[in-house]
């Protein structure tokens, strides 16, 4: 008898159809890896941007482990002609520019990203989760403290690789190869637990009396938890696809642990998908649906401010309510719904203004397939936007503090106690 293929099997089908349904050069991709992996060394040996000491070797991973499309780099690798390229950034300060960004920037930033989710995650947690938006602000909170640690800690990797590049016994740039895979799955949980809050307060907003009652604490809390495991089964075919493995490092002739897949026909597939799909898709499909979404809440929110500033009669503002949708509903939303949807919407904004960029260069990188081989550029751009996103990610804090009173007052509550302890310590 035939057997039922299992989950395990089915998620592999669903990764395999959809890569090559979403990959249009899929042929060439997969002529240009044969070419590849059965060329010279010289042919190999391509020098990776900005002089890095990083060099490509035989294995199909090194060429995998770039952000920027496969198409491109593998053909300038197997005809051996050096990328064009913006020549500010073969000079010394164009050099001294892209280091201080990714190697003084980044990791400073990141730093700050983690520190300041921390808190938030420790304040929510003192707080107590009281209804669904607690549990959104947790949620997102646990994925951006996870994504700006594992960049972190690829920052760090990149640093000491370009300190003691064949020294260490593990490839320090194919364990944050691996780790890249994490940080990715992250902030696709971030994208997806910021549109859910976008699309469930923009729907308060728009009609209350349908679905005021519907997004309740059981319902946020379940679909936060799906919103963590849906990703992870998505990536799991990436997770155990690749893992580091001893073998002969062919550049310095030495046993190192490097990643290996196990099935490299795959791993070219789950590459062109994830470009496809994580990197291209759900960002702009978040983009559209979250500039709807604040467009909506904020032409509410003027209503109910201009209904609030019209109410002059003391027995209504006793209430503290505004009206939203009044012609529509006739429902009120408190003064304490109003200042989470605010809340909700300025973060969705941030989102949109720090994503914005990266959905500008890897729609430009699809359609000029790396800014017709400005490979620097590319990286220069994509280190810029990375900035950008941390930025977004720390300034959620500001949020917090200023629509939250509770937060606001646990964080004082913390803060003013360390400096106590420290004043008492000094004494």
């Amino acid at each position: 008898m035939l057997k039922t293929p299992g989950p395990a099997m089915l998620i592999l089908y669903v990764h395999l159809f959809c890569g090559l349904a979403l990959s249009t050069k899929q042929t060439n991709l997969i002529s240009s890896k044969n070419s590849v992996s059965q060329g010279s060394p010289a042919v190999l040996n391509n020098k990776i941007p900005f002089g890095l000491k990083t060099s490509r070797t035989s294995d199909v991973v090194d060429y995998l482990m770039s952000n920027a499309s496969m198409t491109t780099r593998k053909t300038s690798i197997t005809t051996n002609k050096p990328s064009r390229h913006i020549q500010f950034l073969d000079t010394d300060p164009g050099k001294w520019l892209y280091w201080s960004l990714n190697y003084a920037a980044l990791p400073i930033i990141s730093a700050i990203c983690v520190f300041s989710n921390i808190v938030n995650i420790s304040i929510f947690l003192k707080v107590g989760l009281r209804d669904g938006a607690s549990v959104i602000f947790l949620g997102l909170s646990f994925s951006d403290m996870f994504y700006c640690c594992i960049k972190l800690v690829h920052a760090v990797l990149r640093s000491l690789e370009s300190v003691m590049y064949q020294y260490p016994f593990v490839r320090l740039s194919h364990l944050g190869f691996i780790l890249g895979y994490y940080a990715r799955m992250f902030f696709d949980i971030s994208v997806l637990i910021t549109v859910f809050a976008g699309v469930q307060k923009c729907a308060c907003v728009a009609t209350p009396l349908t679905f005021r009652k519907f997004f309740t604490f059981r319902r946020s809390l379940t679909t936060i938890v799906l919103m963590y495991v849906c990703p992870l089964i998505y990536y799991l075919p990436q997770f155990t696809n690749s893992f580091l493995w001893a073998r002969v490092d062919p550049q310095f002739n030495r046993t190192r642990l490097m990643v290996r897949h196990v099935n490299l026909d795959l791993a070219w597939v789950l590459f062109s998908m994830n470009k496809a799909v994580n990197r291209i898709s759900i960002p702009f499909v978040a983009e559209t649906v979250l500039i709807f979404c604040v467009a909506i809440m904020t032409h509410k929110l003027r209503q109910a401010a201009a209904t609030r500033y019209s109410m002059t009669s003391t027995s209504v503002q006793e209430k503290q309510s505004a009206s939203v949708g009044k012609g529509d509903t006739g429902s009120k939303l408190s003064a304490k719904e109003l200042r989470v949807i605010r809340s909700v919407n300025i973060i969705c904004l941030i989102f949109i203004v720090g994503t914005a960029p990266r959905c500008i260069i890897e729609g430009c990188d699809l359609a000029l397939d790396e800014f017709g081989d400005h490979m620097k550029l590319y990286y220069f751009l994509s280190s810029i936007q990375e900035l950008i996103i941390h930025l977004s990610i720390a300034a959620n804090i500001l949020v917090y503090y200023m629509f939250n009173a509770k937060y606001r007052e646990s964080f004082r509550e913390i803060f003013s106690g360390c400096h106590t302890a420290t004043k008492s310590g000094d004494d």
